[in-house]
């Protein structure tokens, strides 16, 4: 369920020099599907984290989702998402293909307890196919390298 107080308004970080491309890219992302076009170093990483922050403060509960192909990118949007907008790493992981499953063999219970996720397309799509991952829980997904989510690549299955 949605946060009535919370959705009321949106935050964009005030310590970030504002650039009026990256916030409106920001603000309508809020607003609508988007697709985020900018070359490298122009603020993709700030605008998914100021997305992703406004999800995370809009649904308590909710489980939003960052899918990038490679660890170095996850962890550039994670180091972001906590140094930028300031999400509690407590609410926060990476899974990745790699990553040790839990006592039951699955992941389920990191999908249940956290609500912040950073992971390969892969991942994201093994676990909804298992049921380790509850789609009607997913109110934001953030596709890093969106040019590549066609055919058969995992994040296109998502």
């Amino acid at each position: 369920p949605m946060d009535p107080e919370a959705i009321q308004t949106y935050v964009y970080p005030a310590q970030i020099s504002r650039r009026d491309y990256q916030f409106d890219m920001a603000r309508n992302a809020l607003l609508t599907n988007s697709l985020v076009c900018l070359p490298t170093g122009l603020g993709k990483t700030l605008i998914a984290a100021v997305v992703m922050y406004n999800y995370y403060r809009w649904f308590p509960t909710g489980k939003i989702i960052f899918m990038a192909p490679t660890r170095p990118l996850v962890d550039q949007q994670m180091s972001a998402c906590h140094t930028v907008v300031g999400i509690p790493a407590s609410d926060t992981i990476v899974l990745m293909g790699s990553t040790k499953k839990d006592d039951s063999g699955s992941r389920r219970d990191f999908w249940r307890e956290k609500r912040l996720f950073f992971c390969t397309p892969h991942t994201v799509a093994n676990d909804l196919e298992s049921g380790d991952l509850d789609a009607k829980q997913i109110v934001c997904v953030v596709v890093d390298e969106a040019h590549h989510a066609r055919g058969q690549y995992a994040s296109a299955e998502v």
